[in-house]
């Protein structure tokens, strides 16, 4: 059945495309030249070309707004989906950062500032020598 179908297709294809060549060929009334043929086929080929380059363009057309539907249809989801994790990312770093982080950098902080005073008090001064010259 498919091949039937591309037959069919193809030979209204070719007899579209053949039928100004047979007119100029055949079908010429009097005083008719082969100037006025040649125009004659050349407007019917142009014609035949803007009306399938319109339904082409129609056609895309209604293609890309169905691919943008789609888009909006299926990216919404995964946009919710990925604000929801982020929230949930946020709210955990901030648990972490409150409950684990904050207490290690108040003790690691004291110890820093014990470890100072520590050297300060038992840092003796250097004695100064007298140079007699």
């Amino acid at each position: 059945m498919k091949i039937f179908f591309i037959g069919l297709a193809a030979v209204l294809v070719l007899a579209v495309l053949l039928l100004p060549v047979f007119l100029i060929i055949f079908a010429q009334p009097a005083g008719y030249t082969l100037l006025l043929a040649f125009r004659d086929a050349a407007i019917i080929y142009a014609s035949f070309f803007m009306c399938v380059g319109a339904l082409l363009f129609i056609v895309m057309t209604a293609l890309i707004a169905l691919i943008a539907f789609t888009v909006r249809d299926k990216i919404s989801p995964a946009i919710d989906k990925v604000d929801d994790t982020m929230k949930t990312v946020r709210g955990t770093t901030t648990f972490i950062s409150e409950s684990v982080v904050s207490p290690i950098i108040k003790v690691a902080g004291a110890a820093a500032g014990t470890r100072a005073m520590v050297q300060t008090l038992l840092r003796r001064k250097p004695k100064k020598e007298d140079k007699a010259e």
